[in-house]
């Protein structure tokens, strides 16, 4: 006797636009934000990136101070209804066991570019980082293979480009220089 057959459920089948709780409740561990009632859903990152974010992620935290973490891939809240997941995010006074952080408490940002999602993290998350108060975003870029920093700090509400490198010093949250370089391979 065969065996009934399973009922598929498609844990993004939904009415109406989605809230952050029902973005919390999904049975999934993808890489889902939510941008006003609607998802963005990515593919995680490539070796290389994913690479580059562990070794970033010790960095930072070997220079973090008492009281400030950082953490990959946790929802930062910038928004009702709003969660985007940076690569990394240094948060104070962290809540360990909570599901999101909110961006009142995030003093940086870091995404690193991937083919998948290079326009959003070039012109749709530092707007929305920057209307969250988030005050240092830093985008990583791949040219010719070698990552390149684009340091940006929040300035009168937006964000301005402070540093362009392969190595990058950061004045805040926290004094610590990155050679991106180096962590990458």
């Amino acid at each position: 006797m065969a065996a009934p057959e399973q009922e598929h459920v498609d844990p993004f089948a939904h009415d109406g636009p989605w809230t952050e709780a029902d973005v919390l409740a999904l049975p999934v561990d993808r890489h889902v934000e939510l941008l006003d009632g609607s998802l963005l859903v990515s593919p995680t990152g490539s070796h290389r990136h994913q690479w580059l974010s562990s070794r970033l992620w010790a960095a930072l935290n070997a220079a973090a101070p008492r009281g400030m973490r950082a953490l990959e891939a946790v929802n930062v809240r910038v928004g009702q209804d709003r969660l985007l997941i940076p690569d990394l995010a240094v948060v104070e006074e962290p809540d360990m066991a909570a599901l999101v952080a909110d961006a009142s408490a995030v003093r940086l940002v870091v995404e690193i570019v991937s083919p998948g999602n290079a326009f959003t993290d070039r012109a749709v998350k530092p707007q929305l980082y920057a209307q969250a108060g988030v005050p240092v975003y830093l985008r990583i870029e791949f040219v010719d293979d070698e990552p390149v920093g684009h340091l940006h700090e929040l300035v009168d509400g937006t964000y301005r480009e402070i540093a362009r490198d392969s190595t990058v010093t950061l004045a805040g949250p926290f004094p610590v220089t990155l050679d991106l370089g180096t962590l990458a391979r």
